[in-house]
């Protein structure tokens, strides 16, 4: 009977659970491999020496792995769906009458419809309570089309079925959040089968990394198509542009798209060898394995776990605010026009780009280069974001429209400590159990999307008439929720495999302890038995 570990005690990085370390990022390293020589002599060791050589040689600069292609489709996946997420927060500004100020659109939605339009998203990603289960044993590459065709779906509904009524929208909106639901965990799923430990920071910071540059294209474009009633009436041509990109999209990931690298129709043999060795100790197993039994019991006491997910629905629910309500703060407060409101807030949303970008490639770079433990990495990172998030958020009230300056300056330093939860908790859920990261996923997004949906009918439910005060209650809340983490996730956080997550074969339990004296003796006597007897075969075929 393997001994397993107990739940408090923390695996040696010298344990197989670990893969080898990364030299480099995307590219492919000579895969190291203990394997048997079958002829002796220098010569034959200089001729397989030189053909490994070969068949290892580094790729060019310009296409370093088909992981990297993976990474830019999925980044692309993200793209479409922050843009079908963040076009209602600028549209529904020359959607909805406003006779504090005088302009927008015909549709005659009271503030509280508009909490609900906004909430429905999230109501959508519920769905991820399922999908999260379901994702580390169905195909990653169609659960991922799924989420782009509810992408395209929801984008037509909404501007063709929205002046008949107010419960289409409401339905669209939900397409979109199951758009989210289907996504997030296949990523995530797809993330462990694709880039070795090492890589995970850099390909988590690129692929998610979508969202911003999708939110950074469609809210200065949303604020111009607000203004241009020529163009297919003016908002409804939002609406279409982002389902005109999902489609785009879509077209050009279902050849390309893979499950894992032994189903993608380009990469090399080299490239998927290399893959297959760096994840194989992390035992995810095949999708359609329905041998394998997830620890629920443990993930349920698992700490760590916990402390991902706390951190998490403390993160987002300032970037709620951020990204949804920010065009709303920015019209009721700083009295920005439509157009130049969608320029001035695609700026925080570039500083998060910017942010979780460079973050993710240095944490890739300590862990891999300087030898620094992942779990303190990921700590300090966290901390540093949630401190800075909870500052920054808290400082925005202080300013009206003199000092506009001052609090989109605010705004763009919370967005670059948010960006700094990447490596921190976004990364160690990815790695505390790579085998079961869907169904940690869909728990985690789970949780998050009732406390958004909370947090939206909330802001609405606060901010009746725009005021000042108003705003300054919501931002107050929101820096509070987001400085938990820094006690929290730092106490309780870890990025190390959880010993329920660790490979379940024989062989590979094995390694967690060392073997006791009657183990090695056994070994012992029965590497002397062999080597005897093939000493006798030997006399008795010489005589």
């Amino acid at each position: 009977m393997p001994h397993t570990p107990p739940p408090n005690k923390k695996l040696s990085r010298a344990t197989s659970l670990d893969s080898p370390p990364e030299k480099t990022i995307f590219r492919i390293d000579t895969v190291d491999l203990d394997l048997p020589s079958t002829t002796n002599g220098p010569i034959s060791t200089a001729v397989d020496e030189q053909s490994q050589d070969d068949e290892y040689s580094a790729p060019s600069v310009l296409f370093p792995s088909m992981r990297l292609m993976l990474a830019a489709m999925l980044c692309c996946c993200f793209i479409t769906l922050s843009i079908s997420s963040s076009n209602l927060a600028v549209a529904l500004i020359c959607m909805t009458s406003c006779p504090v100020h005088g302009y927008g659109g015909t549709l005659e939605w009271q503030s509280q419809q508009e909490g609900l339009v906004l909430a429905a998203q999230n109501a959508g990603s519920l769905v991820m309570i399922v999908t999260g289960m379901w994702a580390d044993r169905l195909n990653g590459k169609w659960m991922v089309f799924v989420g782009l065709l509810l992408c395209c779906i929801g984008n037509l509904m909404l501007p063709l079925l929205a002046s008949k009524s107010f419960w289409f929208a409401v339905l669209a909106r939900i397409s979109i959040g199951a758009s989210d639901a289907c996504l997030m965990p296949a990523v995530n799923s797809l993330i462990t089968r694709w880039f070795p430990q090492a890589e995970r920071p850099a390909a988590i910071g690129l692929i998610s990394g979508g969202r911003q540059i999708g939110t950074l294209f469609i809210l200065p474009t949303a604020g111009y198509l607000c203004t241009r009633k020529d163009v297919l009436d003016g908002w409804p041509a939002i609406f279409y542009l982002s389902a005109v990109i999902s489609v785009l999209v879509t077209v050009f990931w279902i050849p390309f798209g893979a499950d894992k690298p032994a189903k993608q129709i380009c990469i090399s043999s080299r490239e998927k060898e290399f893959i297959e060795t760096r994840i194989a100790c992390e035992s995810i197993g095949k999708r359609t394995d329905r041998t394998r039994r997830v620890p629920y019991g443990a993930m349920f006491r698992s700490k760590p776990l916990w402390a991902c997910i706390f951190a998490l629905i403390c993160h987002e629910y300032p970037l709620v605010i951020m990204l949804q309500f920010l065009p709303n703060y920015m019209r009721d407060v700083l009295e920005f026009a439509p157009t130049k409101n969608g320029i001035i807030a695609a700026l925080p949303i570039l500083c998060l780009f910017l942010s979780k970008t460079f973050s993710s490639s240095l944490s890739s770079y300590l862990t891999t280069n300087m030898h620094l433990d992942k779990t303190f990495v990921c700590k300090c990172f966290n901390a540093t974001a949630s401190a800075g998030l909870a500052i920054c958020i808290f400082l925005v009230p202080y300013f009206n429209k003199e000092s506009a300056f001052l609090a989109v300056v605010c705004l763009c330093g919370a967005m670059i400590f948010a960006g700094l939860h990447t490596p921190g908790v976004i990364t160690a859920m990815v790695q505390i159990a790579p085998a079961f990261s869907g169904i940690i996923t869909g728990w985690s997004f789970f949780a998050v999307a009732w406390f958004s949906i909370g947090n939206k009918i909330l802001t609405k439910y606060i901010v009746q008439s725009g005021s000042v005060t108003e705003w300054g209650m919501v931002f107050r809340v929101s820096a509070l929720v987001a400085a938990l983490p820094v006690v929290v996730f730092t106490v309780w956080g870890s990025a190390d495999r959880e010993w329920w997550a660790a490979p379940s074969s024989k062989c590979s339990v094995a390694s967690f302890h060392r073997p006791s004296i009657r183990d090695r003796s056994r070994e012992m006597s029965r590497a002397t038995s062999s080597t005897s007897l093939g000493q006798q075969s030997r006399v008795s075929s010489s005589r």
